[in-house]
């Protein structure tokens, strides 16, 4: 749901401001922004990649099994699996090099005292 008009405005002063207090801090998040656009949306965390590589996984899994339509239930099982499998261990993979996470504000202690 987009953001009304006056949600916009407030939005920007704290942005305006927040930028004037830490200005390190806002170009860290400044630059996290830019970077996340280049990214798969947020529902899905997997890289062009990924996705790309899912085609051709896909056409063998069909291609075997037009080709060969007397194949058992357990050898199409098996194969998916091993399939499937490689290519979620690959997405996994591409997937690790992403940016990392704005900082935490604590810079990553669970030890914080008010």
């Amino acid at each position: 749901m987009p953001l009304s008009p006056r949600e916009q405005k407030a939005l920007a002063a704290i942005e305006q401001e927040f930028a004037q207090q830490d200005p390190d801090l806002a170009a860290t998040f400044q630059g996290a922004r830019a970077r996340s656009r280049t990214v798969m949306p947020f529902w899905l965390p997997l890289s062009w990649t990924a996705v790309a590589a899912l085609v051709p996984v896909l056409a063998v899994l069909v291609g075997v099994h037009a080709l060969v339509a007397g194949l058992p239930p357990l050898l199409t099982g098996v194969l998916t699996v091993v399939l499937a499998g490689g290519w979620v261990v690959f997405a996994a993979r591409t997937g690790a090099s992403r940016t990392a996470p704005a900082p935490s504000p604590t810079g990553g202690s669970t030890d914080v005292r008010v």
